[in-house]
């Protein structure tokens, strides 16, 4: 079993969680790596596509199409943590995780493919110098870092958030596939439940509620309940000590097959 990690949970959330998930440690981890990420990359995002139309006018929506899912990893896996603190460790159905991780990772592949197709970086240039070793500002370095260093920076915050939405890309599909083996398992042992209930019904006649409650109490033994006494073939009345009144006295022989009239031997 993985080892838990030290997040603030009370012990019976963390007791609730290992008996119906072995992996929660790990999903929670990358939860929370992810929900990292997404804070970065939606500042690098966000601040991009604020230079860009402040600066070159237009509507950015290339850069501003990331957010997408970027705010939804954002939202939801807090979300899902504080759920999970909120009922004690009491599992959400897993198919929540396959609709909202489906929905995160599928939104980011045209996100980066958008962002990065039309990025700020694909008109760097390099500085083509005069004779007299000046950068003329001119058609052959006007995209240069030394004319323009604002898409420079604007480039290389482009590449940076597209990394970190990558990451939360990858993140979210490894989610997706752990949520689509716990609703396969879920799923089974729905219809085994079901199953179990519906023999119950056709056998007994009755709803397994009914059924358990009319089985006999378990057997507990108590502290006195629980010792044995030994158990005589003479009964009660004919047993000639059950008084003590005609016990022998101490040290008497009370063999009762001892022969009076045998002989001794030294």
């Amino acid at each position: 079993m993985a080892r838990m990690p030290n997040l603030p949970l009370p012990a019976e959330t963390r007791r609730s969680l290992s008996e119906n998930d072995r992996r929660w440690p790990i999903k929670l981890g990358i939860r929370a790596a992810s929900t990292f990420f997404a804070f970065i990359a939606m500042i690098l995002f966000a601040v991009t596509t604020s230079l860009s139309i402040t600066n070159y006018g237009g509507n950015d929506w290339t850069d501003g199409l990331p957010l997408a899912p970027v705010l939804l990893a954002l939202i939801y896996n807090p979300l899902y943590l504080f759920l999970l603190v909120r009922r004690h460790g009491r599992p959400i159905h897993p198919g929540w995780h396959v609709a909202v991780d489906l929905l995160i990772w599928g939104l980011a592949i045209p996100a980066i493919v958008f962002s990065v197709g039309v990025g700020w970086f694909w008109v760097w240039q390099p500085v083509i110098l005069d004779v007299d070793g000046f950068v003329p500002c001119d058609d052959w370095n006007y995209w240069s870092e030394e004319c323009q260093p604002l898409i420079y920076t604007l480039g290389r915050m482009e590449i940076a958030a597209n990394v970190f939405l990558a990451f939360i890309l990858i993140i979210h599909f490894i989610l997706f596939v752990f949520a689509c083996i716990a609703t396969h398992k879920w799923r089974k042992a729905s219809k085994r439940s079901a199953a179990e209930r519906r023999n119950i019904e056709l056998q007994y006649h009755r709803s397994p509620e009914e059924h358990l409650s009319q089985q006999p109490p378990a057997y507990t033994p108590s502290a006195q309940g629980s010792i044995r006494t030994p158990t005589s073939a003479v009964s009660e009345h004919e047993n000639p000590f059950k008084d003590g009144r005609d016990l022998p006295a101490e040290g008497a022989d009370v063999n009762p097959f001892r022969d009076e009239n045998a002989v001794k031997y030294a």
